[in-house]
């Protein structure tokens, strides 16, 4: 029988000796040749742990995001009445008849509250006051059981609203007893810890509710003993914080602890508005709105509570800074996260998604805090990179120590000591990048991490990347080391000598004091323009070695991702080396140097709960080597925390180079929709073929990849990822003229599309 496909040989897969065998179509170049004749084995370590793939991945003929079957991420208009919708599906009369909730009284009731202040009917407000009542028995019984309590978060945030809302409706009084006994006794019983000391110190999500809360009942109470302390403390505090303006904690986890006190109560804190509007916080409030991709989607990174992690928080914050500031892009990004979180509830048509559990006090907040007078804005649709302020941990019961980094240290010993040890030093490192084709659904988009002293350290690392809506990787839960689809380079032997930071008072990621690695990152390039953004990084002492790493970034936009990550040794040890992809599913489609790759679903709620996402695959592409092999990872055996990312592909060198040698690691990513074999007969004679459309689909587009040149000075590649259209990226760090098939240039970075005037398919 003659057919026109491209026939292929059945995949086989052998598993005793933990090997992966894949026969794959013969590619088109020269330099990707995969014949069967051509083949070694893929290297497999640990068991396999690729899911079965769902044939419901290959229903879509092209990915199309006017399509609501395959883009089901709805776009609608968001104002206040979508959110007080949303309020009004929860069944709030059940809700405020049950008002002991115990300590979690004040979040659960945000929507009653809210309810109150859309209608001004005085059961709401009354159920409000009730609520307000159990939580103080409840304090009271944990203060009997245990002496004290530490949920410091949501109460110290909200309930300051709640006498806020409750006395502008008239439904209580400034000087109400039963609210200063509750008040009073959830300041002085707080301890933030569960632990004996109190009144922490620092920019921390722990000392700023404390901090914060104390404030509050001396300025309501001035008549009490604690109030000029209480007082003063509050403003230590708030200048430990306003000294930086910036939050320690980088992660989509527990920054939001700090984040939500300034939010809700900036403006009772100061008596202003300085915390929403000051030039110097917009460094911290647009990295809420930034970071987001096209699809309202936030890619966690750093301690996170998983998939989307904290998008609740962002909706809730954006809303407020754009009635604060006027500025129509905060509300722009709000909308975004709250029709993405559409998507992943059960049904599209509901606002909200979990309505019924954690964040429905969040979505109170947004519809207390949004104002439709200010219209929505898109923000600067191109790409950029961010800079935050340095944070480090010291040893946090030193008082001396206390009294030289933030002033006015308690000399009693269980009070005024540094919260997480987390402490600012004024310097300014580099942050994320963003790489960004524009704001329309479906977008291609990728965040990098460029900062240095974070715990895990992963500059030049790929927190991030979506297309069509769909993740192809997500990072661990980590707050220790974790590496995150950049270089990884091992000591094998142990041999080097370690690069730690002159400030021995510096702690690492284990507690130890003197250990720090002194990794130093810069953004040495940054080019942006219609078609690319052209992009570089450089890192001195990854992981405390004594190496250089250097990654460039050829972001071609809506069409793929080109990177390429070098390595400097400054002294020869045996070393391990691998560029790195973290992800779900690996194959079918593999061969020597490169896999399809895809993430099954996006894992959220600490790693209990699956999301969903369009069917969009990943080709890993690693430019060919003799003196390397592909690896399939089973992150697993040595890491628990990566249940919701277990699979990593490496290109991996082993060696030990010599002092002043540099290795080259150059990278493509590009996103597809997935492919399957077609077979030519339902007869199980295992000689039976299977067969592809053509080539490219067999290989997942890794055989319309040509490596002109890839040394130290230039990597060139050709790129035909789509029939009859050419496309062609440059590195070039010497700047020399560089020929190409029909011009020649010589910038430092260099993309050039299909010359076709045809548009290229985007598949």
């Amino acid at each position: 029988m003659h057919r026109r496909n491209l026939l292929v040989q059945n995949t086989a897969f052998v598993s005793s000796c933990c090997f992966l065998l894949l026969l794959i179509p013969t590619a088109v170049t020269a330099q990707d040749s995969n014949s069967a004749r051509d083949l070694q084995p893929i290297e497999s370590i640990g068991a396999p742990s690729r899911l079965m793939i769902d044939v419901e991945r290959f229903r879509f003929g092209t990915p199309d995001v006017t399509n609501r079957s395959f883009y089901p991420i709805p776009q609608d208009e968001i104002t206040r009445a979508s959110y007080l919708q949303a309020i009004d599906e929860l069944n709030l009369e059940e809700i405020a008849a049950t008002p002991n909730r115990g300590m979690s009284g004040p979040a659960a009731f945000m929507p009653v509250l809210a309810k109150y202040v859309a209608t001004g009917e005085q059961p709401w407000a009354d159920a409000c006051i009730e609520m307000l009542k159990a939580f103080h028995q409840e304090m009271l019984r944990q203060v009997e059981e245990r002496k004290w309590f530490w949920q410091f978060e949501h109460p110290a945030a909200l309930i300051p609203l709640y006498r806020k809302y409750l006395m502008a409706g008239g439904a209580m009084d400034a000087d109400a007893t039963w609210f200063r006994k509750m008040w009073l006794c959830y300041c002085r019983n707080l301890h933030v810890w569960d632990t004996k000391p109190v009144e922490w110190r620092g920019g921390c999500h722990r000392s700023m509710p404390e901090g914060y809360a104390k404030g509050r009942a001396a300025e309501w109470y001035p008549d009490i003993p604690e109030a000029e302390h209480w007082a003063n403390y509050s403003q230590w505090v708030f200048r430990d914080f306003w000294t930086t303006k910036d939050a320690p904690q980088n992660d989509t986890g527990y920054m939001m602890g700090p984040l939500i006190i300034l939010i809700c109560g900036g403006d009772q804190w100061t008596g202003d508005d300085r915390v929403y509007t000051h030039p110097e916080m917009q460094r911290l409030w647009q990295r809420l709105l930034v970071e987001l991709s096209p699809d309202g989607i936030v890619n966690p990174y750093g301690p996170n509570g998983g998939w989307n992690s904290t998008a609740d928080y962002r909706i809730a914050m954006l809303e407020r800074l754009s009635t604060k500031t006027g500025d129509g892009r905060y509300r722009f990004g709000a909308h975004k996260l709250l029709n993405y979180l559409r998507y992943q509830s059960n049904s599209a048509e509901s606002p909200l998604n979990r309505i019924r559990h954690a964040g429905s006090w969040l979505i109170a907040l947004a519809y207390l805090f949004a104002d439709d007078d200010v219209a929505p804005q898109m923000p600067n649709a191109g790409s950029q990179w961010t800079e935050r302020v340095e944070a480090i941990r010291v040893p946090h019961t030193n008082k001396p120590l206390t009294e030289r980094l933030l002033g006015n240290a308690d000399p009693r010993e269980d009070f005024g000591h540094i919260c997480c040890s987390w402490y600012m030093t004024g310097k300014v490192w580099p942050d994320k990048m963003v790489l960004r084709s524009g704001w329309n659904p479906g977008d291609f988009f990728a965040l990098v991490e460029l900062h240095p002293t974070s715990f895990p350290a992963n500059p030049g690392g790929i927190m991030g990347m979506n297309r069509w809506g769909a993740p192809f990787t997500q990072i661990v839960t980590s707050k220790g080391a974790s590496i995150e689809n950049r270089l990884l380079i091992e000591d094998t032997r142990e041999q080097a000598s370690r690069r730690f930071h002159p400030d021995k008072l510096r702690i690492n990621e284990f507690w130890k004091s003197g250990e720090m690695p002194d990794i130093q990152s810069e953004v040495t390039y940054f080019k942006e323009t219609p078609a690319a953004t052209y992009a570089s990084v450089r890192v001195r002492n990854m992981d405390g070695l004594p190496v250089i790493y250097e990654r460039e970034f050829v972001f071609a936009k809506n069409r793929f991702l080109a990177t390429r990550e070098i390595v400097e040794f400054e002294e020869s040890f045996p070393a391990r080396v691998a560029s790195t992809w973290n992800t779900h599913n690996i194959g079918s489609q593999i061969g020597k140097h490169w896999a399809n790759t895809f993430i099954h679903k996006p894992v959220a709620a600490n790693g209990t709960r699956s999301m969903k996402t369009p069917p969009i695959d990943l080709l890993v592409w690693f430019a060919p080597r003799n003196d390397r092999k592909l690896q399939i990872i089973d992150r697993l055996i040595n890491d628990p925390r990566a249940i919701a990312c277990p699979n990593q592909l490496r290109y991996l060198w082993n060696g030990t180079p010599e002092a002043g040698q540099k290795l080259v690691f150059t990278q493509v990513y590009f996103p597809h929709r997935p492919y399957r074999p077609k077979q030519s007969s339902n007869n199980p004679n295992p000689n039976l073929k299977v067969a592809y459309e053509d080539n490219l689909q067999a290989t997942a587009h890794a055989s319309g990849i040509t490596v002109v040149r890839d040394d130290v000075e230039a990597s060139v590649l050709r790129l035909e990822l789509t029939p009859k259209h050419v496309e062609w990226v440059v590195f070039n760090q010497e700047e020399t003229p560089i020929k190409l098939a029909k011009t020649e240039t010589s910038e430092r970075m260099h993309y050039e599309p299909a010359a076709s005037k045809s548009p290229i398919k985007k598949d």
